[in-house]
């Protein structure tokens, strides 16, 4: 199976990006020209059956600031369009095979508007959970980690590289701003069509999006329509709460989105581990904690999918395989095919 994954990055290009190599860590100013590199992968090997990525095998039409015309004529030309942020601990690879599995899983569904041309969003996330570096650290200073766990507080060297991912998360903010407004054309064709357009925020990449946003709103410059039909938010790694209320980027999230589709578990085990590492509780794992009130979060406009009981019976379970949810279980694919199709049910939904 070959896949093509149209992607944008902020990571430093330190060749021509004709391969993964080239594209290194974070480089500022953020938001400054020649920052975000566009271009065109292609996927080998997504292997559905067995939740295997594949390999990225080429990458072409390297430009910056923006798609090249061609890659933007091939972009809005026929399908839907998927744009994906990944989570923690994604190498560049990692984030552009990972949107070609979930492009094709997600087609797998049979649900027509399902099938779609995706771009990542690669920011730059260091690719390992922990650094080797740090093991020696993590090792010596274990029995005062657990004495400080116990009392709420998280030092141990063993989460510096989670720590590393979240700082460039959040700096990649004004980046996401500028790739998501120089999408707005191509969003604005797709949609002249017919088409539909989505927005999948997983893991630490809602992190990105809450300051994105926030940034966005900030400056005044929110789009005055929407720029997603659906907005699907999988596995949030951030915050519950924020100054005793739901968190204030989601009422953005809103204002840009048509609807908005938030997948919890609050049997999702590295959410868990992320509460303890950060001392409060997860976007991911229970939705926001005003959850309740219909004035800000109208059924007809938003999804609170509790996903906690759903069984997971795929190939290569581990530790992560309840943070993943939404990629390994049908059930999840099936249930977000149909509100990309402008379906399913508002408000509190389990699956």
């Amino acid at each position: 199976m070959n896949t093509t994954v149209y992607f944008a990055t902020n990571r430093q290009l330190t060749g021509d990006g004709s391969k993964a190599s080239d594209y290194a860590g974070e480089s500022g100013p953020a938001g400054m020209p020649g920052r975000v590199t566009h271009a065109m992968a292609f996927v080998e090997g997504t292997n559905l059956a067995t939740l295997e990525a594949g390999r990225l095998a080429s990458i072409h039409g390297v430009d910056a600031d923006d798609f090249s015309a061609k890659l933007q004529a091939d972009l809005t030309s026929g399908r839907n369009l998927l744009i994906f942020l990944h989570g923690f601990a994604n190498s560049f690879t990692d984030s552009i095979t990972r949107a070609a599995f979930n492009r094709e899983f997600l087609a797998a569904s049979g649900v027509a508007a399902a099938d779609c041309s995706v771009v990542s969003f690669s920011w730059p996330s260091r690719g390992i959970v922990v650094d080797p570096g740090d093991i020696l650290g993590g090792l010596a200073m274990g029995p005062l980690t657990l004495a400080l766990k116990l009392l709420g507080i998280t030092a141990s060297p063993l989460a510096n590289a989670y720590f590393d991912d979240q700082a460039a998360a959040a700096a990649s903010a004004a980046d996401l701003v500028s790739f998501l407004d120089r999408l707005r054309p191509a969003i604005t064709k797709v949609r002249r069509r017919g088409g539909r357009v989505f927005l999948l925020a997983h893991s630490m990449g809602n992190w990105a999006l809450e300051h994105a946003l926030n940034l966005w709103a900030q400056g005044g410059g929110l789009p005055r329509t929407p720029l997603f039909d659906e907005a699907i938010s999988a596995a949030a790694d951030s915050p519950f709460l924020e100054n005793d209320g739901g968190p204030a980027w989601l009422s953005h999230l809103g204002k840009v989105s048509g609807r908005v589709s938030l997948y919890h578990s609050a049997g999702d085990q590295i959410l868990r581990l992320s509460q303890v590492v950060n001392n409060i509780q997860r976007l991911g794992r229970s939705g926001p904690g005003d959850r309740t009130d219909l004035t800000r979060y109208p059924k007809d406009r938003w999804r609170f999918v509790d996903c906690e009981h759903l069984s997971d019976s795929g190939p290569g379970l581990s530790l992560d395989s309840s943070h993943q949810f939404y990629r390994r279980i049908p059930a999840v694919r099936d249930d977000m095919a149909k509100v990309m199709a402008g379906k399913g049910a508002g408000g509190r939904v389990v699956l």
